[in-house]
Parts: C-alpha cells; sequence; structure tokens
C-alpha cells in the first residue's frame, strides 16, 4: 500500500521534487472541470518568495508527451529531479507549457506514484493556497493550474491532519511524500 502525504512550505528554505502535467488538449475542461475553471485569487500569495501568486495559462499544450514524459489519461507527466522552491518549481513547469501536478482522484496518484516519481523524497503539489485565511477547508484550497479542488476532494477524499491548516500567505503550498507508510491520504504542513 502506498502513502500520500501532503505538507506545506514552512520556511523559504524548503524546497522538494517536481512533477509537471500538462492537461492534454482540454485545457478548459468540461462540466467544470480541467484547468482554468477556478483561478488563483489576488489574495493567494506566497510571502516568502516575494508575494508569488501562480497566473501562468498554457498557450500550446503538447500535441503528445515529449520524450522523458509519460502519458496516462489524456495528460503527460514529468519529474523535474532535484530539490526546488515551490514558485522555481512551477516556473519550470510553466516553461514546459505545464503547472506542477496536483492529483485529481486516488488512482491518478498511485499511477503517478509508481510510474513518474523515481525517488522516496518529497514532492510539491499544485495547491497554492486557502483564500480564506487559515483553516482546514479543502473545498476552499486553490491550485496553479485553476482546478477546482471542491470536485477533487471528493475524488481524493485527502482530509487535514489534525491541528493542521493551509492559509493564503505563509502556509500556502502543499508535498507529497512517495511511499511514505507514515501518513495516509491526509493534508500536512
Amino acid at each position: 500500500m502506498f502513502t500520500l502525504v501532503l505538507a506545506t512550505v514552512i520556511s523559504a528554505a524548503s524546497a522538494a521534487n517536481v512533477i509537471c502535467t500538462d492537461y492534454g488538449k482540454d485545457l478548459g475542461g468540461g462540466a467544470g472541470e480541467g484547468y482554468y475553471v477556478r483561478p488563483v485569487p489576488t489574495n493567494c500569495r506566497i510571502q516568502h518568495r516575494g508575494n508569488f501568486s501562480p497566473q501562468f495559462r498554457i498557450q500550446n499544450p503538447m500535441s503528445d508527451c515529449r520524450g522523458g514524459w509519460r502519458k496516462w489519461r489524456n495528460k503527460c507527466y514529468h519529474e523535474h529531479g532535484g530539490d526546488h522552491p515551490w514558485r522555481e518549481g512551477e516556473q519550470m513547469c510553466n516553461r514546459d507549457q505545464a503547472h506542477i501536478w496536483q492529483p485529481n482522484d486516488r488512482e491518478e496518484y498511485q499511477w503517478v506514484e509508481q510510474n513518474v516519481m523515481r525517488h522516496n523524497t518529497w514532492y510539491w503539489l499544485g495547491t497554492i493556497c486557502n483564500s480564506e485565511g487559515q483553516n482546514t477547508n479543502i473545498a476552499a484550497f486553490f491550485t496553479a493550474s485553476g482546478e477546482d479542488m471542491r470536485q477533487i476532494q471528493q475524488r481524493l477524499n485527502a482530509r487535514m491532519h489534525p491541528g493542521h491548516h493551509i492559509n493564503n500567505h505563509s502556509h500556502p503550498c502543499m508535498m507529497s511524500h512517495r511511499n511514505n507508510n507514515s501518513w495516509r491520504w491526509q493534508y500536512h504542513h
């Protein structure tokens, strides 16, 4: 059995590996799903990274996965190894016309963990902030890709670890640790 661990950035020195993904050719999504259906609010900023707020939108989606990218469910995935702060990881993905990966359900997470992640270490996820300030309401989370966390949460069924929260400035980003059996489907900072 595998583990999903999610954590927020605690300091400016935090770094992790990055999985980039595009959304195939369907950037607008359908039935309220896909990229850019729920844009990041302007009050979501990463204070310790120069008040960064992701605003990039894919303009030229991949027609096929490039070399080194893996395809599943019409999406392409690629691991950028090495430790990167969240902002630099998102910008690296943006240069590839992609965003930091946000798992949409448990099946996708399992596939990425087994087929894309190469290291038993921390990986950034695409969740950027909670616009309501400090709380544990997963439906209030936003992603760099504009995916709707309210719908994702219904499929992913993760929860906040007791006593932990996501906010809009000092604890905005989350991580996942590959093959860590200490946690099961819990958001953690």
